[in-house]
């Protein structure tokens, strides 16, 4: 075993990534919100406050949205620009990965652990995004794992460090930083019976080092008179434990069925993990099932339930997927087979899945003729023509290729060749899916109404949606600031305005607008949107 071979997993992802992050627009909603934050703050040149439509945003803190704007300035507004600094974050998340998994456990395991990593489906896609989650999810893991050692060696230096971390997750996303750190720890001492806990003394320095760098947005926005952000900031926190925010529900089984599906093969090798009793189970081990229950429980009982809610989940699913892989490696691939054969099952069926999804989206047709869709606006999207090419079936080919291949070496016992075709062979699948799927879909999905600010962003004009929300019409109509541009769609529909408006609405709701805003004209109608239009009704004197 190499000790470069860490370097080879790095590149792989780099490699698979980089080409295909600025493919496709940024989805609605929580791509264009950070993306159009970042931007606002290069427009109006205000780096401390993040605001969205140039008014205060107080759902997060700052330094994600500080990373998009420093990759704005260096790439350009776009895509590619506000999906880098994930990919940055990949690249730190594998290399500290390798380093803590090779303290503890040897080289071996830290690429095991660094390369299922890369390799397990949701992991990957969301280093493809542009979203806060794999920055957040790193600071605290590190926060943890410092923590960990602290307890382990008895190190100041190690709960100071583990302080500054988790105040960095603070402020990225906000105070459940803290909160996942204390319930894995918790659940840690607590099965543990509280040994190796630290001193009074350690404690309070990791707790001040949190604080200290966790509240110093906060602090600087209540010196500047800002405390009403402070306090909206509180209220949606609370808000999201307590209800539904923004639709998404879902059954209290949310997440595991996320996770058990989504980190593939990560997750599978998990479930061998568990009932194989011939693993010696570690501190390390405690910890880490602290990390993945406490996440997992805290979030099921969550009512928002959305996708990367438990994406912190990923680090301990992935590790005791690796220490699966290492017990294989050091007694005898022959054991445990069958679950392999799970994992190659589930790949081929993922083929057949992607196959099919890369064939419908350049044939929507056969979706209406065959299923009977009772959206109008997804009929509507789905029957305008979209281009396709054969090209669109590499996810299906590579899936297929790895499954094979994959099965080939684990029918003749091939233990590293096997793992190296399976991570490989997914890895530039989900990056074909990037390239050549995703696109589409986002094209289907939100593509004409993305064209059509496009088409008019180059105009001083005013953007807004109809019955839905959005934040694609302020990054892509690159609304600049103005008294305007804030005022409410009743405003904008029927008050007085100095400048032309621009309004986005679906199919099916066109007929209620129009009619509630008489003066709105219709201009156009694409991929089930309709869009309307209303004149400046005083002249720049404001007559």
């Amino acid at each position: 075993m190499t000790k470069y071979f860490h370097w080879f997993i790095v590149l792989c992802v780099i490699i698979a990534c980089l080409p295909v992050i600025g493919l496709s627009a940024l989805f609605d909603w929580d791509e264009v919100n950070f993306a159009e934050c970042a931007r606002e703050m290069i427009v109006s040149k205000n780096y401390f406050n993040v605001t969205i439509n140039y008014e205060a945003f107080w759902e997060k803190p700052p330094v994600f949205i500080w990373m998009q704007a420093l990759s704005m300035l260096v790439f350009g507004v776009n895509e590619f620009a506000a999906r880098f600094p994930n990919l940055i974050a990949a690249v730190f998340t594998l290399l500290t990965i390798y380093r803590f998994g090779k303290d503890f456990f040897g080289e071996k395991f830290g690429i095991a652990w660094s390369g299922l990593y890369a390799c397990s489906i949701l992991p990957f896609m969301y280093f493809n995004s542009g979203i806060i989650d794999p920055w957040f999810n790193y600071f605290i893991f590190y926060g943890i794992i410092q923590f960990y050692k602290g307890c382990m060696h008895k190190n100041t230096r190690n709960f100071m460090l583990s302080g500054v971390f988790i105040g960095l997750s603070i402020l990225t996303k906000g105070p459940v930083g803290l909160l996942l750190i204390g319930g894995a720890f918790g659940v840690y001492f607590i099965l543990n019976r509280f040994k190796d806990f630290p001193s009074f003394g350690k404690i309070s320095l990791f707790l001040f080092t949190t604080l200290l760098i966790g509240s110093l947005w906060f602090i600087l926005l209540f010196a500047t008179g800002h405390q009403e952000i402070i306090q909206e900031f509180i209220t949606y926190q609370v808000r999201l434990f307590q209800t539904q925010d923004a639709g998404h529900g879902g059954p209290l089984y949310y997440h595991w069925v996320i996770l058990l599906f989504g980190v593939f093969p990560a997750s599978f090798f998990l479930v061998a993990y568990l009932r194989t009793k011939e693993i010696k189970r570690t501190n390390l081990d405690i910890i880490m099932h602290g990390m993945l229950w406490f996440t997992l429980i805290l979030f099921s009982i969550v009512k928002t339930k959305i996708v990367h809610y438990s994406s912190f989940c990923y680090f301990p699913i992935t590790y005791f997927g690796a220490r699966f892989v290492i017990h294989q490696w050091e007694n005898g691939f022959t054991k445990n087979k069958r679950i392999h054969y799970f994992v190659l099952s589930y790949l081929a069926l993922l083929a057949l899945v992607f196959g099919i999804l890369a064939y419908l989206v350049g044939h929507t047709q056969i979706i209406l003729e065959n299923i009977q869709v009772k959206d109008p606006f997804a009929v509507q999207a789905m029957k305008e023509p979209y281009k396709w090419s054969v090209i669109q079936l590499l996810p299906f080919i590579l899936l297929v290729s790895t499954s094979i291949l994959s099965f080939s070496y684990l029918r003749k016992n091939l233990f590293i060749k096997y793992y190296l075709s399976l991570g490989i062979g997914i890895m530039f699948s989900l990056a074909s899916i990037n390239a050549f799927v995703v696109p589409k879909i986002e094209d289907i999905s939100q593509g004409a109404a993305i064209d059509f600010y496009k088409r008019h962003q180059h105009e001083d004009a005013s953007f807004t949606t109809l019955g839905f929300k959005s934040y694609a019409n302020l990054f892509y109509g690159n609304v600049r600031p103005g008294n305007e541009q804030t005022q409410n769609e009743k405003e904008l529909a029927t008050g007085a305005i100095r400048k032309p408006a621009y309004f986005v609405v679906k199919i099916h709701q066109k007929e209620e607008f129009m009619s509630i805003y008489p003066e709105l004209k219709q201009i156009g109608a694409k991929g089930g949107f309709v869009f309307l239009k209303r004149e400046s009704s005083v002249n720049c004197y404001g007559q």
